[in-house]
């Protein structure tokens, strides 16, 4: 593609030849000039239209990329798994923790409007809008009527239909789940809103002017989605012959095609228009982009109107960069939050601890103040991890840190620093009594029963007390006495607060 230096200095090029010319030829023939100008101003909005479809077809190509990468992890989890039967399988799926995964892909991607696992009858099993998953029969969709009869495992793009679940249209990337044996277990979904994918059309839609329109369809000419947004055409198979043949012929990929031919969209009347296709790299998909002649004529009729066209479409991709580099710095808090967190809790882990704690200990030596530390370990960890699974386990570590956080003040910090175990940083606390007191709340809050594969279980917790100054001058000696306080809390039968004593 042509960069945007040459594109802007050959447009003025040709805008200065074309002055000049009709300069030159104005005496003799105006309307020659008038020919010369518009062939010109043609010429131009061609490359422009073929140009923007690349980039269509890019940004469609990332985002299918992106779409089915959260789909083959709902598979490889699946595959991970080793099920063998589909009642295993429709025990994996219907998980809470296969809820937050599937409700972790959506929210990563905006334009994922939600990820689902459908039983081997059709039956959502479990997706990312709420848990349980309401009883939604999908037996009837197309991409569920050719998996159930299929072994290919390939992914399959559905025709765009209206979410069961929201009532907005959505088309969708699904692949087979089967076992070992090629036998049928049922489906995994990840829906794209045709919605979310036309708004970002809209942006750079929008700058084309009156008249442009911007379209994505399957290679069998059904409508996916489409700038500007109209709810009746979306799953409508579109009979161009211009369409079929970008399709089907090589050489008519990409090119700028000028026609007339009747349109839907204005009761089958003849409009004159400019239209370009191109197949989206690795995907059955064709994007397209239109413009009518009172668009792509405008710079005819305004001699300066090609130099702002090729400024707007230079405003498009900065946008598309700005957006690009928004998505990195994102990413970058993203990464620094993982680097400071704990993944399965998001509680600080112990890097992120160790600070805070250094800076309370500052504060707390400069104004003279106290603060206290609670060491905890949960106490029946193992247990759950051992007889329900570790799945069961990390919901049990996700609701006690839940617990524990609803126990503390806004201004203290509940930390994970291990697998088990977690400390819980009180500032600015009066006494021992408060400490001992927010230590037994915390304990009467770890005893309460939780529900984790169908069972009530209990984890329980020891909880180990050291107070500033009293138990410590330093950190290491603070902390060190905690965790000693702790561990007498669970040598001494389990489920005990104990303050710590050099006794």
């Amino acid at each position: 593609m042509m960069d945007l230096s040459s594109r802007t200095n050959r447009v003025t090029r040709i805008t200065t030849i074309a002055a000049i010319a009709i300069a030159i030829v104005f005496i003799v023939s105006a309307s020659i000039s008038a020919y010369i100008l518009r062939q010109s101003s043609v010429k131009d909005r061609s490359e422009q239209l073929s140009n923007l479809t690349v980039v269509l077809a890019e940004h469609a190509a990332q985002t299918m990329f992106s779409a089915n990468t959260a789909l083959e992890s709902l598979t490889d989890a699946v595959s991970a798994a080793n099920i063998r039967t589909e009642k295993e399988y429709r025990e994996f799926a219907e998980k809470k923790a296969q809820f937050l995964n599937l409700e972790e892909k959506t929210n990563a991607n905006a334009i994922i409007d939600v990820a689902t696992y459908v039983g081997a009858n059709g039956k959502v099993l479990n997706f990312s809008r709420s848990y349980p998953a309401p009883n939604i029969d999908l037996s009837d969709r197309d991409y569920f009527k050719y998996l159930s009869t299929h072994t290919s495992t390939q992914t399959y793009f559905s025709n765009p239909v209206k979410n069961k679940g929201n009532g907005k249209w959505v088309f969708y990337l699904a692949k087979r789940i089967s076992n070992a044996n090629e036998e049928f277990l049922g489906v995994a979904l990840i829906g794209v809103s045709a919605e979310v994918f036309s708004k970002f059309y809209e942006q750079i839609g929008t700058n084309l002017g009156d008249g442009a329109s911007l379209v994505l369809f399957k290679k069998d000419q059904t409508l996916l989605t489409r700038w500007p947004f109209v709810d009746d055409r979306i799953g409508k198979v579109n009979t161009s012959e211009v369409l079929e043949n970008a399709i089907n012929d090589p050489n008519l990929k990409g090119r700028v095609i000028l026609t007339d031919s009747p349109t839907a969209l204005r009761d089958n009347a003849r409009v004159q228009r400019m239209i370009s296709f191109r197949i989206v790299p690795n995907y059955p998909l064709v994007v397209g982009a239109i413009a009518t002649e009172e668009l792509y004529l405008a710079g005819w009729r305004q001699s300066a109107y090609g130099i702002f066209y090729t400024t707007a479409l230079s405003l498009v991709l900065l946008l598309i960069g700005a957006k690009l580099l928004l998505k990195s710095i994102r990413s970058n808090f993203k990464n620094q939050h993982l680097a400071n967190h704990d993944p399965l809790t998001g509680l600080p882990n112990r890097m992120l601890f160790a600070d805070r704690l250094q800076q309370t200990f500052e504060l707390a030596k400069r104004h003279k103040s106290k603060f206290a530390l609670i060491f905890i370990d949960l106490d029946n960890l193992k247990s759950i991890n051992d007889n329900h699974s570790h799945a069961a386990g990390d919901i049990a570590i996700c609701e006690s840190a839940k617990r524990m956080l609803n126990c503390v003040r806004t201004s203290d910090t509940v930390a994970r620093i291990g697998g088990d175990e977690f400390v819980v940083l009180l500032p600015n606390i009066d006494s021992e009594a408060s400490a001992l007191a927010i230590a037994e709340k915390i304990r009467v809050a770890l005893l309460q029963k939780f529900m984790a594969n169908n069972s009530e279980l209990v984890t329980g917790a020891s909880l180990g007390v050291a107070i500033y100054p009293e138990h410590g001058e330093t950190e290491a000696e603070l902390s060190a006495n905690a965790d000693e306080a702790m561990y007498q809390a669970k040598s001494q039968g389990r489920n005990q607060v104990r303050l710590y004593s050099p006794k």
